[in-house]
């Protein structure tokens, strides 16, 4: 069992189901409800777990109600979330999320933006033993701080490349594995074509790169080979959640010595089953299920 750290977001995440999107103003009734971790961070860190392996979600959240729900929902669910920072005064990042039945989303967030940035708090010891380090760009200290130790401990390192309202560049650069999302590349490479601006990421940041792009399936810089993988067939219903399992499942492919198309296939398979559920993480599925699925595909 390998350990996998995860360092930076959590979320609430409320989620209603709609049959279509609302537009203008006006009254709604979601068909369903349902509450449930967030974050890039802290999802991956559940898929990390659901896939057999010791997951550790770092962190800050509010001391309030939905801080105390994350942690708790987290540990439920087999994630280490014991170096969880509470920190009074401060509210846990939330996001409103309403899906329609074609699992198309619109996702309203509130981020208390001053929220203890400091991360010379972080265990070190607890990250000086992982396997694999994975962060996100939403808490930038915190994630520079941690792949920085874990490359001077020789530690493998993934980023999740998503969008952020900073030039993430310099970031990013300092993981050996960047992930990017199709919107999260284009802010660093600049390009609007999918090839180019895998190429443009991957000169800007002297990285291994890899976009994930929905329908569009997820691409990889091979040396100078341009490479693509299409989208697994399914039967789409919610896909809040199925970048950050991406991430997780990525980790995981690293810290079992797969290889990177292997990797990224299995990755993509965690990703398309998780959007086959309604639910955000919830619908995050077992290793078996992906073992499973990819054995019929």
């Amino acid at each position: 069992m390998a350990r996998i750290v995860c360092v930076g977001l959590g979320c609430m995440d409320y989620m209603f189901r709609v049959n279509e999107l609302p537009s203008g103003g006006g009254k709604f009734f979601a068909t369903h409800y349902a509450a449930a971790a967030g974050g890039p961070a802290a999802v991956a860190a559940l898929a990390v777990a659901a896939m057999g392996h010791e997951a550790w979600f770092i962190g800050r959240l509010g001391n309030d109600a939905g801080g105390r729900f994350m942690v708790d929902s987290l540990t439920e669910r087999g994630v280490n979330a014991s170096c969880v920072r509470l920190v009074d005064g401060f509210s846990t990042q939330v996001s409103s999320v309403v899906v329609d039945s074609h699992g198309e989303r619109q996702v309203v967030n509130f981020s208390d933006a001053d929220i203890a940035p400091d991360a010379s708090w972080l265990p070190w010891d607890v990250i000086g033993q992982a396997d694999v380090v994975l962060a996100d760009v939403r808490w930038p200290e915190g994630g520079r701080a941690a792949l920085e130790y874990a490359r001077k401990k020789g530690i493998t390192t993934v980023i999740d490349g998503d969008m952020a309202p900073y030039d993430t560049t310099a970031l990013v650069s300092l993981a050996d594995y960047i992930v990017f999302s199709e919107g999260g590349a284009e802010l660093v490479g600049g390009q609007k074509d999918l090839e180019a601006n895998l190429r443009a990421t991957a000169k800007a940041t002297g990285r291994w790169v890899a976009i994930t792009a929905g329908e569009k399936g997820c691409c990889w810089m091979d040396g100078d080979i341009f490479k693509h993988m299409p989208k697994f067939e399914i039967d789409c219903v919610d896909t809040l959640g199925a970048g950050d399992t991406f991430h997780g499942a990525f980790a995981v492919g690293l810290a079992e010595g797969m290889g990177i198309e292997q990797a990224l296939r299995f990755s993509s398979a965690a990703a398309a089953l998780k959007c086959t559920v309604p639910g955000g993480s919830t619908g995050i599925p077992t290793r078996e299920q992906v073992d499973v699925f990819l054995g019929h595909v």
